[in-house]
């Protein structure tokens, strides 16, 4: 028992004792008293006494065991398995989606979210074929696919969009009953515009993959080190395919392969670097006829069924959540843009209604701050924006806390002479007196709305720097000679 239970027993032992003795005292004068009158009558008050006190004795004993307990330590079961981290990462996207009020936006994003969720479901497993140009890509492809899937030719750019198509492979029954898709890239890295932009478009598809099979034909180039590590930094689940392997002698093979394999070793494990001959050249036989050997796939298929029987769910799984982390980004990136133009509005109408106050009926600087630069209402309206729900209390408290770090920082005495001066070169000199007041009362309004906003932001924390920090930016963000002389027109034309 720790030194504080000890203490606390020990008092309550004490004080115990004292109110026991103190009672029986009482107890006794009480029956004494009540005897001399009816014997009866006091040993039923006695009975009475002693069951009350006796129950008032068992209730301190069961509350104080709930005291003296050890406290339970809170736990929530977090999701562990793939697939569940998965779903519970696209549910929360969801949720995110749903609150962007672009119907534009949030119908794109949503149709993207739903396409994740059935891929969930229907397990459907994509791979993705990526490389240089002319490195046998479509060959490959046509060789698992079974049959001419595309134009197969030396020339660079000669699949000029992706194409995907649906595959069988032997196996289990559980890689029977799930889709395969096999989609064929255009080439990275190609010369020309167009080039370009097909190497775009093969990287967004690659990002999609369960499963990338990357294509070389020759010892890995730098041009194709670095794409290649760019998609190992993705996370994606790579094969390394040493394709036309067949243009090589036996030793010179194992020796690329080696040089590959070392090269790469930090990037993927020497097992996932396969070699194949998707399409052989053409061999003359002793009398004359030509012959097209068979394609030469079968330790790269055997690796792909090995991986479908045992990680395609977690692979499918470990996609859905990149993909809907991405999704996440996106969809926080236009709540952000639209909070902040929600955001502006509120500041922008506070700004004018305090100014307009202030300028009808002029008030010392304090008073100044106190009613218009930091306005609670406006606290709690920029809450809202930011799903914060602020007490008027909390919104008082913060209001107040702001006001006194901008007077510590003479941000009021700098807005209103910075200001004066400005209107004095805007407007005549009696009409920029008035307009001094309510525009510097705007403008402090501005800059506590903005200081407000980073706040709420920031989850609610000032950041390192704390409240005088972020005031202070902020200051200095809205003295820029465009923003202010945009100010003051507005003020003129609003306050005149």
């Amino acid at each position: 028992m720790r030194r504080p239970y000890v203490l606390l027993s020990a008092i309550a032992v004490l004080f115990f004792l004292v109110i026991l003795l103190s009672a029986a005292g009482s107890l006794a004068q009480l029956y004494g008293a009540i005897a001399a009158i009816s014997p009866l009558l006091a040993q039923i008050a006695l009975a009475i006494v002693l069951v009350a006190l006796v129950g008032a004795l068992i209730v301190l004993f069961r509350f104080g065991l709930l005291f003296f307990r050890p406290k339970r330590k809170r736990t929530s079961t977090l999701p562990t398995k793939p697939d569940e981290v998965a779903a519970v990462s696209l549910q929360a996207t969801q949720q995110q989606v749903s609150q962007i009020k672009d119907e534009i936006a949030r119908q794109a994003l949503e149709v993207r979210s739903q396409a994740l969720s059935q891929r969930m479901v229907q397990q459907t497993f994509q791979i993705v074929v990526f490389g240089l140009g002319s490195t046998g890509k479509t060959a490959l492809v046509n060789a698992m696919v079974g049959e001419m899937a595309g134009e197969v030719a030396a020339t660079i750019g000669t699949t000029q969009g992706e194409k995907t198509y649906r595959i069988v492979l032997e196996g289990s029954n559980s890689i029977a009953e799930r889709d395969i898709l096999i989609t064929d890239t255009p080439g990275l890295l190609e010369a020309g515009v167009f080039g370009e932009a097909r190497a775009q478009e093969a990287k967004a598809l690659a990002a999609k993959a369960d499963l990338l099979l990357f294509v070389i034909d020759n010892d890995l180039h730098r041009a194709e080190y670095e794409p290649l590590q760019m998609l190992m930094g993705m996370g994606k689940r790579s094969l390394l395919v040493f394709n036309k392997c067949d243009r090589y002698l036996s030793a010179e093979k194992e020796q690329i392969l080696q040089r590959i394999r070392e090269r790469t070793q930090h990037l993927i494990n020497p097992e996932e670097v396969i070699a194949t001959s998707a399409l052989p050249a053409t061999v003359q036989l002793a009398d004359g006829t030509w012959v097209q050997p068979d394609p030469d796939i079968a330790s790269l298929v055997d690796r792909i069924t090995t991986l479908l029987q045992q990680e395609s769910s977690a692979l499918i799984a470990s996609n859905v959540l990149l993909q809907s982390q991405q999704l996440s980004e996106a969809a926080q990136n236009l709540l952000s843009a639209q909070r902040q133009q929600q955001a502006e509005a509120i500041i922008d109408r506070y700004q004018w209604i305090g100014a307009g106050v202030l300028a009808a009926t002029p008030l010392p600087v304090v008073d100044m701050l106190a009613t218009a630069a930091v306005n609670a209402q406006m606290v709690i309206e920029l809450g809202r924006v930011y799903g914060v729900e602020v007490s008027i209390e909390e919104a008082k408290a913060l209001a107040v806390s702001l006001a006194k770090t901008m007077a510590g920082l003479s941000v009021a005495k700098g807005a209103m002479k910075m200001l004066a001066v400005g209107l004095q070169v805007n407007v005549a000199t009696a009409v920029a007196s008035k307009l001094v007041q309510g525009a510097s009362a705007a403008y402090l309004t501005r800059i506590a709305g903005k200081s407000f906003v980073t706040y709420f932001q920031e989850n609610q924390d000032w950041g390192d720097g704390g409240i005088q920090s972020v005031v202070a930016q902020q200051y200095q963000l809205n003295r820029r000679d465009e923003f202010v002389k945009q100010f003051l027109r507005s003020a003129v034309e609003k306050l005149a």
